[in-house]
C-alpha cells in the first residue's frame, strides 16, 4: 500500500481545510466493531495525531459520512 510522507505543508492544510481522513469519518466505518463494513483493515487509518515524518496511508474506499 502506498503512503504519503507527512510534512509541515500537509499538516497546515489538514488543519486549515479541516480535512477528515480517518475511518471514523467514513460511511463504511462500524463503531461497534471498530471495523470496516467492506472488510478493509482500519488500523492504518484510525484517527491519530500526525507528526512531520509520519507515513499517512489513504484508504481507496473512503467515503465521507
Amino acid at each position: 500500500m502506498a503512503s504519503t510522507r507527512v510534512d509541515e505543508r500537509l499538516l497546515r492544510e489538514i488543519d486549515a481545510c479541516e480535512l477528515r481522513l480517518w475511518c471514523e469519518s467514513c460511511v463504511h466505518y462500524e463503531p461497534e466493531s471498530e471495523g470496516c463494513s467492506a472488510g478493509y483493515p482500519t488500523a492504518p487509518h484510525r484517527a491519530r495525531r500526525l507528526a512531520r515524518g509520519d507515513a499517512l496511508e489513504f484508504c481507496k474506499l473512503f467515503e465521507l459520512a
